[in-house]
């Protein structure tokens, strides 16, 4: 799921669409947030939603991957609060593998590759 957008999603809803999602996104065998913290800062809403998944699927051993272009030590200005922002790390760094990339965006690679070889009219 691309976080950010079903985070708003969430914030829009009422509530029986709101415990309707949050058991759509904690039932799966496995969990993807992808693009975490795309937005400088996600509203209270999807902070607190955000806890939740990640604490339920935790005490279900379920795994979530999630992919970011942020570092992990700035999630505490993302959430707003510190100590959710620990407690959600807590969880997901428990039992987690860590991949960090460096190098630039393969989109802006790409893009690169294509002005090269557009031929000049």
């Amino acid at each position: 799921m691309e976080a950010d957008t079903e985070f708003a999603r969430y914030a829009l809803a009422n509530t029986a669409e709101r415990t309707d999602l949050l058991k759509g996104w904690v039932a799966p065998d496995l969990r993807v947030l992808d693009d975490l913290f795309l937005a400088r800062r996600i509203s209270e809403h999807a902070a607190e939603v955000l806890q939740a998944i990640v604490h339920q699927r935790y005490k279900l051993r379920r795994p979530i991957v999630v992919t970011s272009n942020r570092v992990v030590q700035d999630r505490g200005k993302y959430l707003g609060d510190v100590t959710m922002a620990s407690t959600i790390l807590d969880r997901l760094m428990h039992r987690c593998a860590m991949l960090e990339f460096e190098g630039k965006s393969y989109r802006l690679k790409e893009a690169a590759a294509r002005i090269a070889v557009t031929p000049e009219s």
